[in-house]
């Protein structure tokens, strides 16, 4: 377990930034599947609408975007921020790094430093762990946490697993040093053995795209799909999740020193909504305290979290301080959770191109 203890890092804004292509989950029945059976999967999962990019728009059109609102409503000057983190599964090349390439699109100073971070449904959770560990140590004094993925051009159409709940998207997060802030703390854990169950097989050094790679495989139940789509074994995420979401809470409440009586609210990756139910109960903890929105957004994966922060406080609570925990779970396999006081947080209004 990695556990990081910060005293002067507090986070200062949310941009958010989804397609203008917004449709209902039914919408995407394109004759493959039933009717009831899509309805069956939404009525489990929560999903009402979907959100899919354009095929010429990536994740870092998105997080651009959202990072261009939230320094203009900081009103931060873009050379005062030196640092730039962009956590994604769908980065713009193999190579180079797409951080970089952000530096250079956002008008940074060269003196930013910057990284990119291959994970999905914990990415922001990681970026966090990063960002504060830069600003902890005198690395930073701003850092922009940039978390998108454009997953669903990745699901198989004939695939119920996923193209039913995958949306497209791209957040910002802005943290900065802070002389007096209350602390906060990060713990994350990886358990790369069961790394088969969430993946995509294919496009990688060890498994190149091919003319094998794209052929659709019959893969039970009615699902197809190739060695080139985005898979998951539901099974077996579905006990990973509930087996080490609801630790990663208790361990983070036990870490930070608070009781469950302290924390105000639960921010947890939407993976589905019948998983984060289940994790609640699991965990023991109000289901009312825990925000759901995957009905309006779909699983966004990384920027799942930034999303319900962004709802959470533009509806009226920015003016109060709350105890959070925050819980992502999921590809990697990775899980981990962080207990922070979040208060006056810039939210900018959710953009769409």
């Amino acid at each position: 377990m990695s556990i990081t203890k910060t005293n002067h890092v507090k986070m200062v804004g949310i941009a958010v930034t989804l397609p203008k292509n917004k449709a209902s989950v039914h919408s995407y029945n394109k004759g493959h599947f039933e009717t009831s059976e899509i309805e069956t999967i939404s009525k489990t999962v929560g999903v009402q609408t979907l959100y899919e990019a354009t095929p010429n728009q990536t994740a870092s059109d998105f997080c651009l975007n959202s990072a261009e609102k939230l320094i203009d409503d900081l009103g931060w000057s873009k050379d005062s921020i030196d640092g730039l983190i962009f956590a994604s599964q769908t980065p713009d090349y193999i190579a180079p790094a797409t951080s970089s390439i952000m530096q250079n699109r956002l008008g940074l100073s060269t003196d930013c430093i910057t990284f990119d971070i291959n994970f999905g449904c914990t990415g922001f959770l990681n970026g966090m762990l990063m960002a504060s560990n830069f600003i902890e140590l005198g690395t930073c004094k701003r850092v922009l946490v940039l978390v998108g993925d454009t997953l669903r051009r990745l699901s198989s159409e004939k695939d119920n697993s996923l193209h039913f709940i995958l949306s497209d998207a791209g957040s910002a997060v802005a943290f900065e040093y802070t002389e007096e802030c209350i602390p906060m703390s990060i713990a994350m854990h990886s358990d790369g053995s069961g790394y088969e169950g969430l993946m995509v097989p294919a496009g990688g050094a060890r498994l190149p795209k091919s003319n094998e790679t794209c052929i659709m495989k019959d893969v039970g139940n009615g699902n197809y799909r190739s060695d080139d789509n985005y898979l998951m074994d539901g099974m077996s995420i579905f006990t990973f999740a509930i087996k080490n979401a609801p630790k990663a809470i208790n361990e983070i409440i036990d870490i930070h020193g608070w009781d469950k009586n302290s924390v105000d609210k639960y921010f947890l990756h939407q993976a589905n909504a019948y998983m984060v139910k289940y994790i609640t109960k699991r965990a023991k903890i109000d289901i009312d305290l825990c925000p759901i929105n995957i009905d309006k957004y779909g699983n966004t994966n990384g920027t799942t979290i930034p999303l319900l922060l962004l709802d959470y406080f533009s509806d009226s609570n920015n003016d109060n301080a709350i105890n959070a925990v925050l819980c992502a779970f999921g590809v990697g396999l990775s899980w981990g959770a962080v207990a922070v006081r979040l208060e006056k947080i810039i939210c900018s209004e959710i953009q769409y191109i």
